[in-house]
Protein backbone atom coordinates (compact mmCIF):
# COMPACT_ATOMS: atom_id res chain seq x y z
CA UNK A 1 0.00 0.00 0.00
CA UNK A 2 1.24 3.41 -1.21
CA UNK A 3 1.49 6.83 0.93
CA UNK A 4 -1.02 8.31 -0.45
CA UNK A 5 -3.42 5.11 -0.20
CA UNK A 6 -2.87 5.12 3.49
CA UNK A 7 -3.88 9.23 4.07
CA UNK A 8 -6.94 8.41 2.59
CA UNK A 9 -7.86 5.98 4.65
CA UNK A 10 -7.02 7.97 7.38
CA UNK A 11 -9.60 10.71 6.01
CA UNK A 12 -12.36 8.61 5.22
CA UNK A 13 -11.99 6.91 8.93
CA UNK A 14 -12.50 10.49 10.60
CA UNK A 15 -15.21 11.66 8.66
CA UNK A 16 -16.77 8.18 9.65
CA UNK A 17 -15.87 8.67 13.22
CA UNK A 18 -17.59 12.65 13.10
CA UNK A 19 -20.65 11.34 12.10
CA UNK A 20 -21.46 9.00 14.58
CA UNK A 21 -20.85 11.61 17.06
CA UNK A 22 -23.18 13.49 15.39
CA UNK A 23 -26.05 10.83 15.02
CA UNK A 24 -25.81 9.95 18.61
CA UNK A 25 -25.62 13.98 20.15
CA UNK A 26 -28.28 14.83 17.88
CA UNK A 27 -31.12 13.88 19.55
CA UNK A 28 -29.94 15.30 22.87
CA UNK A 29 -29.58 18.62 20.97
CA UNK A 30 -33.07 18.44 19.65
CA UNK A 31 -34.69 17.79 22.93
CA UNK A 32 -32.12 20.86 24.43
CA UNK A 33 -33.56 23.19 21.55
CA UNK A 34 -37.23 22.30 22.60
CA UNK A 35 -39.68 24.59 25.30
CA UNK A 36 -39.58 22.91 28.76
CA UNK A 37 -42.83 22.29 29.73
CA UNK A 38 -44.86 24.23 32.53
CA UNK A 39 -44.54 22.92 35.88
CA UNK A 40 -48.30 22.46 38.23
CA UNK A 41 -48.69 22.43 41.10
CA UNK A 42 -46.74 22.87 44.22
CA UNK A 43 -43.81 22.25 42.03
CA UNK A 44 -44.63 25.80 40.48
CA UNK A 45 -44.73 27.56 43.70
CA UNK A 46 -41.41 26.11 44.86
CA UNK A 47 -40.08 27.31 41.86
CA UNK A 48 -41.58 31.16 42.08
CA UNK A 49 -40.04 30.85 45.28
CA UNK A 50 -36.57 30.44 44.43
CA UNK A 51 -37.10 32.60 41.55
CA UNK A 52 -37.74 35.57 43.99
CA UNK A 53 -34.69 34.64 46.07
CA UNK A 54 -32.88 34.66 43.00
CA UNK A 55 -33.65 38.01 42.42
CA UNK A 56 -33.53 39.18 45.87
CA UNK A 57 -29.72 37.70 45.81
CA UNK A 58 -28.95 39.72 42.73
CA UNK A 59 -29.84 43.07 43.69
CA UNK A 60 -27.81 43.42 47.13
CA UNK A 61 -24.98 44.97 46.15
CA UNK A 62 -21.72 42.13 47.06
CA UNK A 63 -20.22 42.63 50.39
CA UNK A 64 -16.80 44.51 50.04
CA UNK A 65 -14.27 43.78 52.38
CA UNK A 66 -11.95 46.67 52.66
CA UNK A 67 -8.38 46.06 54.18
CA UNK A 68 -6.85 49.12 55.89
CA UNK A 69 -3.87 50.05 54.53
CA UNK A 70 -0.97 52.64 55.84
CA UNK A 71 -1.61 55.77 54.91
CA UNK A 72 0.93 58.62 56.06
CA UNK A 73 -0.10 62.25 57.12
CA UNK A 74 0.31 64.60 54.39
CA UNK A 75 2.90 67.20 55.35
CA UNK A 76 1.15 70.68 55.97
CA UNK A 77 3.79 73.35 57.54
CA UNK A 78 1.63 75.85 56.83
CA UNK A 79 -0.98 74.58 59.54
CA UNK A 80 1.90 75.27 62.35
CA UNK A 81 1.70 78.90 61.63
CA UNK A 82 -1.84 79.13 61.32
CA UNK A 83 -3.17 80.12 64.88
CA UNK A 84 -0.05 83.16 65.18
CA UNK A 85 -1.06 84.09 61.61
CA UNK A 86 -4.78 84.44 62.34
CA UNK A 87 -3.96 86.29 66.28
CA UNK A 88 -2.16 88.43 63.68
CA UNK A 89 -5.14 89.14 61.48
CA UNK A 90 -7.64 89.45 64.60
CA UNK A 91 -5.37 92.30 65.50
CA UNK A 92 -4.90 93.96 62.71
CA UNK A 93 -8.86 94.11 62.18
CA UNK A 94 -10.52 97.63 63.54
CA UNK A 95 -12.30 97.71 66.45
CA UNK A 96 -15.16 100.21 66.85
CA UNK A 97 -15.21 102.43 69.41
CA UNK A 98 -17.08 105.02 68.32
CA UNK A 99 -19.41 103.67 70.71
CA UNK A 100 -17.04 104.00 73.33
CA UNK A 101 -16.01 100.57 74.13
CA UNK A 102 -12.68 99.68 74.25
CA UNK A 103 -10.59 96.67 72.17
CA UNK A 104 -10.43 93.58 74.68
CA UNK A 105 -7.35 92.34 72.76
CA UNK A 106 -5.22 95.28 73.77
CA UNK A 107 -3.68 94.97 77.34
CA UNK A 108 -2.91 98.79 78.42
CA UNK A 109 -1.78 100.13 81.83
CA UNK A 110 -4.23 100.47 84.83
CA UNK A 111 -5.98 104.03 84.50
CA UNK A 112 -4.83 106.77 86.92
CA UNK A 113 -7.58 106.14 89.14
CA UNK A 114 -8.75 102.62 90.40
CA UNK A 115 -11.10 101.53 93.56
CA UNK A 116 -10.65 97.86 94.76
CA UNK A 117 -12.65 95.50 96.35
CA UNK A 118 -11.35 92.61 98.12
CA UNK A 119 -11.74 89.60 100.33
CA UNK A 120 -8.87 89.62 102.40
CA UNK A 121 -7.47 86.66 104.71
CA UNK A 122 -4.42 86.54 107.13
CA UNK A 123 -2.89 84.40 109.04
CA UNK A 124 -0.94 84.81 112.28
CA UNK A 125 0.79 81.36 113.96
CA UNK A 126 0.65 82.24 118.09
CA UNK A 127 1.69 79.83 120.92
CA UNK A 128 1.32 76.17 121.99
CA UNK A 129 -0.19 75.13 124.87
CA UNK A 130 -0.91 71.67 126.61
CA UNK A 131 -4.29 71.02 127.94
CA UNK A 132 -3.99 69.73 131.38
CA UNK A 133 -7.67 68.14 131.39
CA UNK A 134 -6.98 65.63 128.02
CA UNK A 135 -3.27 65.85 127.99
CA UNK A 136 -3.00 67.30 124.46
CA UNK A 137 -1.34 70.02 123.22
CA UNK A 138 -3.27 72.96 121.13
CA UNK A 139 -1.66 75.38 118.92
CA UNK A 140 -3.51 78.67 119.01
CA UNK A 141 -3.99 80.82 115.33
CA UNK A 142 -4.82 84.22 114.84
CA UNK A 143 -6.91 84.69 111.08
CA UNK A 144 -8.78 87.01 110.23
CA UNK A 145 -11.27 87.51 107.23
CA UNK A 146 -12.23 90.70 106.30
CA UNK A 147 -13.43 92.81 103.64
CA UNK A 148 -10.93 95.00 102.35
CA UNK A 149 -11.78 98.64 100.20
CA UNK A 150 -9.46 100.53 98.67
CA UNK A 151 -8.06 103.23 96.44
CA UNK A 152 -5.23 102.97 94.24
CA UNK A 153 -3.44 105.60 92.09
CA UNK A 154 -1.21 104.98 88.72
CA UNK A 155 1.71 107.68 87.46
CA UNK A 156 5.01 107.86 86.43
CA UNK A 157 3.78 105.13 84.05
CA UNK A 158 4.63 102.04 86.49
CA UNK A 159 4.49 103.71 89.97
CA UNK A 160 1.26 103.00 92.07
CA UNK A 161 0.28 103.93 95.45
CA UNK A 162 -2.51 102.09 97.34
CA UNK A 163 -4.59 102.92 100.30
CA UNK A 164 -7.17 100.76 102.02
CA UNK A 165 -8.88 99.46 105.08
CA UNK A 166 -10.30 96.05 106.09
CA UNK A 167 -12.25 94.95 108.52
CA UNK A 168 -13.95 91.70 109.89
CA UNK A 169 -13.73 88.55 111.83
CA UNK A 170 -11.35 86.20 113.91
CA UNK A 171 -12.78 82.56 112.32
CA UNK A 172 -9.75 80.77 114.30
CA UNK A 173 -9.49 79.37 117.61
CA UNK A 174 -8.76 82.76 119.07
CA UNK A 175 -12.25 84.32 118.22
CA UNK A 176 -13.25 84.26 121.73
CA UNK A 177 -10.48 86.17 122.76
CA UNK A 178 -10.03 89.03 119.76
CA UNK A 179 -13.86 88.52 117.52
CA UNK A 180 -13.14 91.47 115.08
CA UNK A 181 -10.07 93.37 114.10
CA UNK A 182 -9.57 96.21 111.51
CA UNK A 183 -6.86 96.60 109.50
CA UNK A 184 -5.51 100.06 107.72
CA UNK A 185 -3.59 99.47 105.17
CA UNK A 186 -0.73 101.75 102.63
CA UNK A 187 1.38 100.63 99.73
CA UNK A 188 3.90 101.50 96.93
CA UNK A 189 5.65 99.79 94.09
CA UNK A 190 5.33 98.86 90.78
CA UNK A 191 2.13 98.39 88.46
CA UNK A 192 2.37 96.85 85.03
CA UNK A 193 -0.49 95.88 83.14
CA UNK A 194 -0.63 92.06 84.98
CA UNK A 195 2.15 92.06 87.31
CA UNK A 196 2.07 94.56 90.31
CA UNK A 197 4.92 94.62 93.49
CA UNK A 198 4.45 96.60 96.34
CA UNK A 199 5.62 97.14 99.74
CA UNK A 200 3.14 98.03 102.37
CA UNK A 201 2.63 98.84 106.18
CA UNK A 202 -0.32 97.99 108.29
CA UNK A 203 -2.05 98.06 111.58
CA UNK A 204 -3.67 95.14 112.18
CA UNK A 205 -6.31 96.95 115.27
CA UNK A 206 -7.79 93.88 117.24
CA UNK A 207 -11.54 94.82 119.15
CA UNK A 208 -11.82 94.84 121.83
CA UNK A 209 -9.03 92.66 123.25
CA UNK A 210 -10.36 89.87 125.94
CA UNK A 211 -8.07 88.48 128.33
CA UNK A 212 -8.16 85.37 129.92
CA UNK A 213 -11.13 84.53 127.32
CA UNK A 214 -12.05 80.75 126.36
CA UNK A 215 -14.64 78.69 124.70
CA UNK A 216 -17.57 77.95 125.73
CA UNK A 217 -16.86 74.41 126.83
CA UNK A 218 -15.33 72.75 129.98
CA UNK A 219 -11.87 71.39 128.67
CA UNK A 220 -11.01 74.71 126.86
CA UNK A 221 -8.25 76.42 127.13
CA UNK A 222 -7.53 80.47 127.91
CA UNK A 223 -6.98 82.03 124.54
CA UNK A 224 -4.10 84.29 123.57
CA UNK A 225 -4.44 87.91 122.69
CA UNK A 226 -2.04 89.48 120.50
CA UNK A 227 -2.09 93.52 120.74
CA UNK A 228 -0.12 96.99 119.07
CA UNK A 229 0.21 94.56 115.45
CA UNK A 230 2.34 96.21 113.07
CA UNK A 231 2.53 94.94 110.03
CA UNK A 232 5.40 95.45 107.32
CA UNK A 233 4.96 93.11 104.22
CA UNK A 234 5.62 92.26 100.68
CA UNK A 235 3.03 91.61 97.93
CA UNK A 236 2.81 90.10 94.33
CA UNK A 237 0.15 90.21 92.64
CA UNK A 238 -1.35 89.42 89.02
CA UNK A 239 -4.67 91.54 87.44
CA UNK A 240 -6.68 90.04 84.23
CA UNK A 241 -9.13 91.84 82.47
CA UNK A 242 -12.26 89.63 81.97
CA UNK A 243 -15.39 90.91 80.87
CA UNK A 244 -14.53 94.65 81.24
CA UNK A 245 -13.82 93.87 84.82
CA UNK A 246 -10.17 94.13 85.83
CA UNK A 247 -9.94 90.46 88.51
CA UNK A 248 -6.90 90.60 90.73
CA UNK A 249 -5.07 87.82 93.13
CA UNK A 250 -2.48 89.14 95.59
CA UNK A 251 -0.33 86.95 97.85
CA UNK A 252 1.49 88.87 100.87
CA UNK A 253 4.23 88.17 103.11
CA UNK A 254 5.73 89.58 105.53
CA UNK A 255 6.47 90.24 109.82
CA UNK A 256 4.09 91.31 112.66
CA UNK A 257 5.35 93.01 115.43
CA UNK A 258 3.01 92.14 118.66
CA UNK A 259 2.56 92.31 122.06
CA UNK A 260 1.45 88.40 123.01
CA UNK A 261 -0.51 87.94 126.14
CA UNK A 262 -1.11 84.21 127.27
CA UNK A 263 -1.49 82.95 131.17
CA UNK A 264 1.50 84.46 132.83
CA UNK A 265 3.25 84.90 129.45
CA UNK A 266 4.05 88.11 127.58
CA UNK A 267 6.52 88.81 125.21
CA UNK A 268 6.95 91.16 121.95
CA UNK A 269 8.24 89.91 118.67
CA UNK A 270 7.85 89.55 115.22
CA UNK A 271 6.29 86.92 114.17
CA UNK A 272 5.25 85.26 110.19
CA UNK A 273 2.65 87.10 108.48
CA UNK A 274 0.58 85.59 105.60
CA UNK A 275 -1.87 87.21 103.80
CA UNK A 276 -4.39 86.56 100.79
CA UNK A 277 -6.61 88.67 98.12
CA UNK A 278 -8.75 88.01 96.17
CA UNK A 279 -11.30 90.51 94.05
CA UNK A 280 -11.31 93.45 91.29
CA UNK A 281 -10.66 96.65 90.47
CA UNK A 282 -13.15 99.42 89.55
CA UNK A 283 -12.52 102.13 87.31
CA UNK A 284 -15.89 103.30 86.11
CA UNK A 285 -15.19 101.55 82.76
CA UNK A 286 -18.61 101.01 82.32
CA UNK A 287 -20.09 104.17 83.57
CA UNK A 288 -18.04 105.56 81.01
CA UNK A 289 -19.22 103.58 77.83
CA UNK A 290 -22.94 103.64 79.01
CA UNK A 291 -22.65 107.24 78.81
CA UNK A 292 -20.58 107.59 75.20
CA UNK A 293 -23.51 104.75 74.19
CA UNK A 294 -26.02 107.35 74.97
CA UNK A 295 -24.47 110.11 73.55
CA UNK A 296 -23.93 108.08 70.35
CA UNK A 297 -27.71 107.45 70.22
CA UNK A 298 -28.50 110.77 70.95
CA UNK A 299 -26.41 112.13 67.67
CA UNK A 300 -28.30 109.25 65.48
CA UNK A 301 -25.13 106.80 65.03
Amino acid sequence: MTRGSRRSLSGHGATLIGVALLALAGPKLARAAEPEAALEGPARALEAELDARAQDNLSAPPLALTIPGLAALQPAPASLFAPSVLAKRSRDREFDTSLGESDPRVRSLPRTHRFRLTLHAQWVKLTRTQNPSTGEFERFHFAPMMLDLGYQAQFLKYVMVRLAVAAGGNVANTRNAMPMTVFPQAYVGFQHKIIGLAFGYGFDWTIPPTFGASANTSTALEQPVITRNHVVMGEISATSRIDKVALTLGLTLGGIQSDLTHFETYNRKFRFYLGLQFGAFFDGTKRREKKARKKAEAEGR
